[in-house]
């Protein structure tokens, strides 16, 4: 049987080791401090389209997220944000409840919207929890990155997502906007 030193254990691994280990860490690429993704500084919009024309927009009241970037480069980032799909907010009541009820968005029984997703040069691509189906989905940048806030929006068919209902007099598509500080201006609190 082995003897152990006293105060070594069996599995602790060389100084050398811990060095190297310390070495490594330290040689990764510096992240920024993730940006939250809150409102009222940040805002998620959905806008629905009444016989696929007539726009009628709603905003989420309540949602979290964050958008981690990459110091060294900055055209890498990770983005994660959850929204309480009952929070929509909308000037027209009825259509509001249309869209949170069971023919569309089910809110009782789908009670949150999920995005997480990657940069790739002027769009953010990941994955929609939406209607209790997660599926592919790419949100386009729409304004100047040198602006105070970016905005990003995707188009999504409804059908792809299980929400087939009034399919001639709500439209086919819905469109995500999601803007936040730019987080090239510094931080953001």
């Amino acid at each position: 049987m082995a003897r152990r030193r006293p105060g070594k254990h069996a599995a602790e691994p060389p100084r050398t080791w811990r060095f190297l280990l310390l070495l490594l860490i330290a040689a990764l690429p510096a992240r920024a401090a993730p940006l939250a993704l809150l409102p009222p500084a940040s805002r998620v919009e959905l806008r629905a389209y009444g016989l696929g024309l007539i726009p009628f927009d709603g905003q989420f009241t309540r949602f979290h997220g964050w958008m981690r970037t990459d110091s060294a480069n900055p055209n890498v980032c990770q983005v994660v944000l959850e929204i309480d799909a009952a929070s929509l907010a909308m000037s027209e009541t009825s259509v509001r409840d249309g869209i949170t009820g069971p023919e569309f968005m089910d809110v009782a029984q789908f009670p949150d919207l999920a995005f997480h997703g990657s940069c790739e040069g002027d769009r953010v691509t990941g994955s929609l929890l939406l209607h209790g189906q997660n599926h592919p989905f790419t949100l386009d940048i729409e304004s100047s990155p040198s602006a105070g806030t970016l905005v990003f929006s995707g188009q999504l068919k409804r059908a792809e997502w299980g929400m087939t209902a009034r399919r001639f007099t709500a439209g086919s598509t819905v469109r995500i906007r999601v803007a936040f500080p730019n987080p090239a201006n510094g931080p953001h609190t």
